[in-house]
C-alpha cells in the first residue's frame, strides 16, 4: 500500500525560488506559473478602481492625507493583491495557504491584523476576494477555491473572466449571479456605493 506524505506549511516555506507560485491545499503543494500579462492588467484595473473608491470614501469620513495611509486603512479598510498569501484553517484542511489576486480587508480586519509582520501571511480571509480566471483553470479547481474562500470567511467573491469579459459573483449566503459584459461590479454591503463597469476593468 502506497501512502502519500502530507505536506506542511514548513514544506511550503522550504520550496525553492523556481519562478513558480506555490500554494498549500489539503496537504499538497500546488505549483502554478506566474500570471500572464493580461491577468496583471485586469488585476491592476480592479485595484485602481477600488483604491479610488476607498480614497474618496475616506475623504467623506473627514480623513485628510496628512493623517497618513495607516489612519485611512483603519477608517475604510485596505487592499492586498499580487497573489498575496493568506493562511487559514478549514474543517477538512487545518493549514491551507492560498495566494489571492485581490483581497479587501474591512476596517475591523485591519484593526485585528495590524500586528501581522510584513514578512508573514495574514491568518484571516479578506471579506472580499477577487480572482482573475485564466483559460487553464478548470471548473472544479475554481469551485474548490471559491468554496474554500467562503468557508474561511469571505462574504463576497468576484470571478473575472477576461476571455468573455464577464464576471461571476458568489456570496456567503449561497447566492450568486453572472454579470454580463455590459454590466458593472457592485460592492454591495462590503463596499457600499462602489460600482465599476466591466468594460473599464477589461479595457
Amino acid at each position: 500500500m502506497v501512502t502519500t506524505q502530507r505536506m506542511t506549511f514548513a514544506d511550503l516555506m522550504a520550496q525553492p525560488d523556481d519562478g513558480y507560485l506555490h500554494e498549500l491545499v489539503r496537504g499538497e503543494i500546488v505549483r502554478m506559473p506566474p500570471p500572464r500579462t493580461g491577468h496583471g492588467y485586469v488585476e491592476a484595473a480592479l485595484i485602481e478602481a477600488i483604491g479610488r473608491y476607498l480614497y474618496d470614501r475616506a475623504l467623506t469620513l473627514d480623513w485628510q492625507e496628512m493623517q497618513g495611509r495607516k489612519a485611512r486603512d483603519k477608517l475604510v479598510g485596505r487592499l492586498m493583491s499580487g497573489e498575496a498569501g493568506v493562511r487559514f484553517s478549514l474543517p477538512d484542511d487545518p493549514d491551507q495557504t492560498r495566494g489571492l489576486d485581490v483581497g479587501y480587508l474591512s476596517p475591523e480586519q485591519v484593526a485585528r491584523l495590524e500586528d501581522t509582520p510584513d514578512d508573514e501571511y495574514i491568518r484571516e480571509m479578506p471579506v472580499l476576494v477577487a480572482e482573475v480566471i485564466s483559460s487553464s483553470e478548470t471548473a472544479d479547481y475554481i469551485n474548490e477555491k471559491v468554496t474554500d474562500y467562503l468557508a474561511a470567511g469571505a462574504r463576497l467573491v468576484w470571478l473575472l473572466y477576461p476571455r468573455t469579459r464577464t464576471a461571476m459573483v458568489l456570496r456567503a449566503d449561497g447566492t450568486g449571479n453572472t454579470i454580463p459584459a455590459d454590466g458593472s461590479l457592485d460592492g454591495e454591503d462590503i463596499l457600499p456605493g462602489f460600482t465599476e463597469p466591466l468594460f473599464n476593468i477589461f479595457a
